[in-house]
Order: C-alpha cells, then structure tokens, then sequence
C-alpha cells in the first residue's frame, strides 16, 4: 500500500485547473470517462441521497448549511466543497470531519486501477479529487451526500450525480470565457445540473438567470421553490457576531435562527438550505429545532471571517463584481474601524476591474501581492486599475500582510481580500485566531 506521502504526490501529477489557470480548460471535459470510472468501481454515488448546488456566488455556503441541518436531524452526511483554504482534505467531509489519512489512502489505491490504465483520458486534480469524494462517502455509508458545483454545471465533474434535490444560489458573472458573456448563458450552464423528477430550490435571481432556471425545470419535470417568494425570511439583527433572523418555509416556520456567519446574503443562503432540507426531510415537528441547530453550527473559514481584533483583521474571497459589492456592504454595515487597509490579490482570469473598482473607494491605504500559484495576477496590472488611492505594491502574501500591518493602527481594520489563495495565505501566516461566530 502507498505511503501518504506517495498518496498526495499521485493526486498532484494531476493537472490543476484551478491553480495553474483556466487556459485551455473544458476542451477535455468528458462525463462518460467519469461513469465509465463508477460503473467499474459499482456506482458508489448511488449509495446515497445526493444534493447538488450551483451558482456564482454563495453556493459553498447553501452546502454547508444543508450538510449541518441534516447532521443535526441524525444522518451521517457527506459534504463536497472546493476550493481548499490550506489542505485539500477540506475538501470532503463527512459530518463535518475532513477525510483522514488512511480513508484518503484507501480510496486512492481503489480509483488507481481504473485512472492509470487510461492517461490518454487526461483526468483533472478536480475530477479524481471528485471520484475520491463519491467513492469515500460510500465505504463510510453516508446516508446524504451534498456536492457543491466546481465551475459551471454541465460538464462539471459533479454533474455525474442523479440529485434528487439541487439548489441554484445567486447566478452572475464569473468565468465568462468559458460560461458564456451574458447571464442567460451562464444560466444555462448552472441549471444543467437539474435532473428529471428533481426539486430545484433558487435564491434570488436576477431576471433573465430566472427564466432560464424556470425553463430548465418545465423540461425536466422538476419542481422549483423560489427564496423570496416560496420561503420567505425576516433579519432581526446583525452584528459582528452574526445574524439573528426568522424563516418561513413551505413545510414551516423556524423562528429565532442564528448564524456566526457574517454579512446579510448568509441569511439568503440559510433560507436556501432550509429549502433543501424541507424537501428532503419532509414535515416533522421538531424541524424547527433541528434547522436552528444546524444552521447556528455552521462555520466556513475564509468567508467573513474574523482573524484578529486589534487591528482588526476580516479575509473574505470576493472574485467578482458582485461578491465585491456583497463584501463592500457588509463591512459598511457591520464594522467600525479608523481606518482600512486593503490587501487585494486577485487570479488573473477574474474581474479584477469591477473588483477594484468596488473595494477601492472603500480603503484609505490598498497593498497589492500575489499568492503562489502560477493563476495569481501581477499585482503591478491590478495596480492599473487603481487611480485615487494611495497603493503599495508586494511580490507575495507574507510582504503585503507585514506592509498592512505596518500601515494599520490599533482601531484599523486590515481587509485582505481577492483569491482564496491569497486569504489562505494569510490565515496560514496568523496562527492566533479569533474565529467568527465561535
């Protein structure tokens, strides 16, 4: 049997997308590789119920919800998430437990049979990493499975699963060369995970992302529940802390909920889950114990996420233009501080113009870098799209963390933002932190 060691060094021959870029992605995209893989292993994602979430911009966090509500109703759930902060192994989770070294081990050693007689295949780190994931969830007789999308939808690696239930968070614009350039394209690209029979649940839509949503499911049969409309929710209060809000779904009303989450579009995201969860758990007088457990659990490192108080120290991965936006309002609304110091790295194929111009009205001193992956941007051509702020520019993340802290006084608030590869960084390079919630 492989050593760990050799385990990981195997699943780093495998080209990563996500690190090195997306030139050239998709053009090897082959579900049928990927079933061919699980019919010879005997379909383990059949073993289980499975949930699956697309979207732009929230639906890492509608999983975790979803995962934590029906671990909380007494299921073994497996949970699917990308990407990784500091170790892939956050990646698969079963009841809220990273994959250990010997599970990891063992369901490489069974997937190698298969994937090394075939390199003409060309398989992805996303896609074995994807087989890894619905094969661990088997031999650990999860009862739940909750896959969140990687890119996209239809030609996802996870869109070999038969989900019975799907959710579709906020759709906008993100890896538009290879989605598509308008909404309606990137709609479609999201929607394809809906299957035949399934229940769709939708956050809030924009107009022309809901039509193709609700398209999609007169095709397939599907039934839609709409956030906003079907399921309904009211924030009491917000702070530093969380959130305290009350939802009312279509099985029932789940009064007094909290999350350690921050920002007001995780209320959004709960009231998706819940949805889900409704759908599959079915009307039972003590969901609304189990949906206010669940939700009050959840904790997502690197979304709003507290590290330190004085200074004040928030990492967040806002890619885009509305994730930006999402973060800008959050942090006007929730945060009180002197003076900010943005330190902003983004990927090179991300929308760094609407990015910067979102946050950089928001900073008083912006300290540019990059993380250490071959994706990351020059921080001199993000540089380029800032013209009235004072910048400081850095060739990686620990000498922009130390340019930001030498800029920030005691009541400042460092913002470090952009790629998670950049945030993961910095919360690697912080050791004592003050966890959001908890």
């Amino acid at each position: 049997m492989p050593t760990y060691n050799e385990t990981l060094k195997y699943l780093d021959s495998f080209v990563d997308y996500e690190r090195a870029g997306l030139d050239g992605i998709g053009k090897d995209f082959d579900l049928d590789k990927l079933r061919a893989v699980l019919e010879k292993l005997g379909n383990p994602h059949r073993d289980y119920r499975c949930v699956h979430v697309a979207g732009t911009k929230g639906k890492g966090s509608v999983c975790s919800f979803t995962s934590s509500i029906l671990e909380s109703a007494g299921y073994r759930v497996g949970l699917y998430t990308s990407p990784h902060l500091v170790t892939a192994f956050e990646r698969i989770k079963i009841n809220n437990r990273n994959i250990g070294e010997e599970d990891l081990i063992r369901a490489v050693g069974r997937l190698r049979e298969y994937i090394d007689p075939a390199p003409d295949k060309g398989f992805t780190f996303f896609e074995v990493y994807t087989l890894v994931a619905m094969l661990h969830f088997s031999m650990k007789k999860a009862d739940f499975a909750v896959f969140e999308v990687g890119m996209g939808g239809r030609l996802d690696a996870t869109n070999v699963i038969d989900a019975e239930v799907c959710g579709i968070s906020p759709v906008s614009y993100d890896h538009t060369r290879v989605l598509g350039g308008r909404i309606e394209q990137i709609a479609r690209e999201k929607s394809a995970i809906i299957k035949r029979g399934a229940h769709c649940v939708s956050s809030p839509q924009r107009a022309e992302a809901l039509r193709v949503i609700r398209r999609k499911c007169s095709e397939e049969g599907a039934s839609l529940s709409l956030v906003g409309k079907d399921i309904t929710y009211r924030i009491n209060s917000f702070d530093e802390k969380g959130s305290s809000f009350d939802v009312r779904g279509r099985a029932g009303r789940y009064e007094g909920c909290r999350t350690g989450m921050l920002g007001d579009f995780q209320v959004s995201n709960c009231a998706t889950a819940i949805g889900i969860c409704e759908h599959l758990l079915g009307d039972n007088e003590n969901n609304e114990d189990v949906f206010r457990r669940g939700i009050e659990r959840v904790f997502i490192p690197g979304r709003m996420e507290v590290l330190r108080r004085r200074p004040l120290i928030v990492i967040d991965g806002a890619q885009n233009g509305d994730s930006a936006m999402r973060l800008r309002h959050s942090v006007e609304q929730i945060f009180r501080y002197d003076r900010l110091i943005l330190l902003l790295g983004l990927s090179r194929d991300k929308d760094i113009k609407n990015v910067c111009a979102c946050l950089a009205p928001l900073a008083d001193e912006i300290v540019l870098s990059r993380a250490s992956v071959s994706r990351a941007a020059d921080p001199y051509l993000i540089k380029g799209y800032i013209k009235t702020r004072s910048v400081s520019v850095t060739e990686d993340v620990k000498e922009g963390l130390g340019t930001a802290f030498s800029l920030a006084g005691e009541n400042d608030m460092i913002l470090a933002t952009g790629s998670f590869y950049l945030i993961g960084e910095v919360r690697e390079l912080i050791p004592e932190r003050v966890l959001t919630g908890h």
